[in-house]
């Protein structure tokens, strides 16, 4: 199990068991309590992964620039400002389908 699954975990455990003794003075059955657990995993799962999104979109469009001119000044020089204008950003889309992607292919 990852950090994130259990992390996930973790907090859907909590927030079910605080709010599953009463809602409205009433308790709420076995099948409510579950729905609720798969809910806010759900969510904290969806928050998880737009958070990794966004990190890759950071990391890859400002520091895979720099990495390529650091790497290219040796064998090719180019200056960074040439490496800049051509280099492709991802979109935020394409980071999410990445993030996606790897947690799919390396999930344990």
């Amino acid at each position: 199990m990852s950090a994130t699954q259990l992390l996930i975990k973790n907090l859907t455990e909590l927030l079910s068991s605080s709010s599953s003794a009463h809602i409205g003075g009433t308790n709420i059955t076995n099948g409510d309590a579950k729905a609720s657990i798969l809910l806010y995993s759900l969510i904290l799962i969806l928050i998880s992964i737009l958070i990794k999104g966004y990190i890759v979109y950071l990391l890859y469009n400002f520091l895979v620039p720099k990495l390529i001119y650091s790497l290219s000044s040796s064998i090719n020089p180019r200056s960074l400002e040439m490496i800049e204008n051509n280099f492709k950003t991802l979109t935020f889309g394409e980071c999410i389908l990445l993030v996606i992607f790897f947690n799919t292919l390396f999930s344990f």
